[in-house]
């Protein structure tokens, strides 16, 4: 056959195009390559024409044949010649049942008829697949297999419409066909049953909306993209401000696989199942596009913390500028404050050289010379613009010469006042190092926290250690009496620190002072000096407290101790040398000293020279015992007394009331009694234990003679 070429148009008959055109029309040999397709041999797939070319590919599909095509024995069936019925398009379905028949495209018509038993040869006649059913046991009517359980009739095709998807808005893909042997199969109901079911779906379908069946039923949660705005704003709250890592660059430790990980935040959040990469369509886009939103993440952090970074740059440079600007004021400040005393400065050299022209300097008036300008530096400058700008040296440089113009002349033991009220004046303009270990004021001293390492001496130091000092050294070595205290006693009490510095108050203490106190008193002769000692000690006690005079007070106690081995009680001058020092010497030292010197003395004379005699009692041993009772504690002399006295006196009245009935005068024993008694109520013993305890026994001794029982002598 020659060159062919088809032309299928849609909704055209192929019978309008006949004019210069070649028809369409089926021909023996046709039928020919149809049966041998059956019979299992390959034909020539060129039917129509030798060209494929010129064939339209529907129709070159319809013209091909065999089990292995898209049509079975059952479409062929439905093939008719070109006459009365066209063939049908390709896609459609070719269903054996003419109800069931979808339309078919009008196609052209081949010159040639078919034969009149083209119907027969492709229906369940004598076909070659019938012969093979039949030889394995298939019978018309019945389904395939074994037991006749399979289908019936040829599989039937459904075209879905064209450019329609799977499932594309509720298109159902089963056929008539198919639905019958399903029913057929389970056993389901007839065919009016499933028109009606059918009818009534329809029904509900178009009640109910209609529905994107493609889609999924539930839906996704939108995907919510960050801005950059948004990256920079997370993780500026991620701490970058502090310099702490973004949270999607930390690391994070995943064991929930086999093996353990070492992943990222980011890593996790993308690694979050989702609908896009549950999906496997183009991973190689999307992974790309995940590292390109992870590059850009990466950018915009790193440009947030270079913000935040240039941020807190400028925080630093504001705060710097700020210290600076507060520097530059308090520079300025300081600089007025300097021109400030340079003026003073100048005003004070003028009134100095005034002074010295004057004769001025033989008052020695500090504060009629400078009080003014005095007066100002006080008032315009605190105390640390008073040290900053070493204001004390200006004050010491033009007081100086008036104090050594007055020391050169001054009588220390006649004036040892003099220049204190001065100094204390203007104490806050004279600096001391011992300002740093208290807070000096006119009325109270405020302890602060002492230095550890050894400051320079500051001006007023120097001129009171190299002018004032030398003076006072010189009156104290060499004119100074020691049993004169008193101006030396005026001249400490009125320079006690925080006037005067402390090295130098101790420096007169410790060496001028106390060494020559200590040779007086090694000098003391307590037999032969008619001055007692403590007449020229005491005076220091306020001034040097008792603390310093220890050393002193020891050598006291020895030098009374001596002397006091050839003493009886009898010598009142010990009591009085003694009596000076209760309240100086502490308690224990004082009862020490006088069980040592003085209570063996005490003992002996009460058991030696003491004796009880109710007709002629002397009084004079228990007298001088008794004048003790100032010194010698209460319990110690009670004691002494309950041993010493109380034994002979107890024995004396045993004696007197175990003589004869005839002999006792009981009222003379009730007067003695009550006479000793008295006695030693008058010495303070009235209220006393151990007296009252001796006493009583001396009652019960007369109660029981009186009564006529026998006398027990009480131990």
């Amino acid at each position: 056959m020659g060159r062919r070429k088809q032309y299928m148009d849609d909704g055209d008959d192929s019978s309008d195009e006949e004019g210069g055109r070649i028809r369409f029309d089926i021909t023996d040999r046709d039928l020919e390559e149809e049966a041998e397709g059956f019979y299992g041999s390959r034909s020539k797939r060129k039917r129509f024409g030798d060209d494929d070319d010129d064939l339209d590919e529907d129709e070159s599909d319809i013209g091909r044949g065999g089990l292995g095509s898209g049509f079975s024995m059952a479409n062929m069936v439905n093939f008719k010649p070109s006459t009365t019925q066209s063939t049908p398009s390709p896609g459609t379905s070719r269903s054996s049942t003419p109800s069931k028949e979808a339309p078919k495209r009008p196609r052209q018509q081949h010159n040639i008829r078919p034969a009149e038993d083209f119907a027969k040869f492709t229906s369940h006649g004598t076909g070659f697949g019938k012969r093979m059913l039949e030889k394995m046991g298939w019978r018309m009517g019945q389904g395939l297999g074994e037991e006749g359980a399979g289908i019936i009739n040829p599989i039937e095709t459904k075209l879905r419409p064209k450019g329609m998807g799977m499932g594309f808005r509720g298109f159902s893909e089963q056929t008539q066909q198919a639905k019958e042997e399903a029913k057929r199969q389970h056993g389901g109901s007839t065919s009016e049953e499933e028109g009606e079911e059918l009818s009534d779906d329809n029904q509900q379908r178009q009640q109910q909306p209609k529905r994107e069946a493609w889609k999924r039923k539930t839906r996704k949660p939108k995907t919510v993209y960050k801005t950059a705005a948004a990256i920079i704003a997370d993780t500026a709250e991620q701490g970058t401000a502090t310099g702490a890592v973004p949270a999607t660059q930390q690391k994070v430790i995943d064991m929930r696989g086999p093996t353990v990980r070492e992943v990222s935040l980011a890593d996790l959040e993308r690694e979050s199942p989702s609908w896009q990469e549950t999906t496997t369509r183009l991973p190689e886009l999307r992974h790309n596009l995940r590292l390109i939103v992870d590059l850009a993440r990466g950018d915009l952090e790193n440009l947030a913390r270079d913000r935040t970074s240039n941020e807190l740059r400028l925080k630093a440079l504001e705060e710097d500028c700020s210290v600076i600007q507060k520097r530059r004021e308090v520079d300025t400040a300081r600089r007025d404050k300097v021109i400030r005393v340079k003026e003073m400065a100048q005003e004070l050299q003028s009134i100095s050289k005034s002074a010295l022209a004057s004769g001025a300097y033989e008052q020695a008036n500090i504060t009629a010379l400078f009080g003014d300008v005095f007066e100002r530096m006080i008032k315009e400058y605190t105390p640390e613009d008073i040290r900053s700008l070493h204001l004390d040296q200006i004050v010491v440089a033009v007081w100086t010469p008036v104090m050594k113009y007055k020391t050169s002349r001054w009588d220390v033991l006649a004036d040892p006042t003099w220049g204190a009220k001065d100094v204390l004046a203007w104490r806050q303009l004279l600096l001391a190092n011992d300002d740093d270990e208290r807070a000096f004021d006119s009325d109270f001293v405020v302890p602060r926290r002492p230095r550890k390492e050894i400051p320079n001496a500051t001006p007023f130091e120097m001129m009171m250690n190299t002018v004032w000092l030398v003076r006072v050294r010189t009156a104290i070595n060499n004119t100074w009496n020691v049993r004169d205290p008193e101006p030396i006693v005026q001249l400490l009490e009125a320079w006690k620190p925080p006037l005067l510095p402390t090295f130098i108050f101790e420096n007169i203490v410790n060496q001028l002072i106390l060494p020559k106190i200590s040779r007086a008193v090694d000098e003391w002769d307590p037999r032969n000096d008619p001055e007692m000692v403590h007449t020229w000690i005491h005076p220091w006690l306020p001034v040097l407290e008792a603390w310093r005079l220890a050393e002193l007070f020891t050598n006291i106690r020895h030098k009374l101790s001596v002397i006091l081995r050839v003493w009886h009680p009898s010598d009142e001058s010990a009591l009085h040398i003694i009596t000076p020092w209760k309240g100086v010497w502490t308690d224990a030292q004082m009862e020490t000293f006088l069980g040592k010197a003085i209570l063996p003395k005490l003992k002996r004379v009460l058991r030696d020279e003491f004796v009880v005699n109710p007709r002629d009692q002397q009084l004079d041993p228990l007298i001088w015992v008794l004048a003790w009772r100032d010194l010698v504690s209460e319990a110690t002399l009670s004691q002494l007394i309950e041993k010493e006295f109380f034994g002979k006196w107890l024995d004396v009245l045993y004696k007197w009331l175990t003589l004869s009935q005839d002999r006792i005068n009981y009222d003379e024993v009730r007067e003695w009694y009550l006479w000793w008694r008295q006695v030693l109520e008058t010495y303070g013993f009235a209220d006393n234990k151990t007296i009252s305890a001796c006493f009583r026994k001396g009652l019960d001794m007369m109660a029981a003679a009186a009564s006529g029982e026998p006398v027990v002598k009480s131990s």
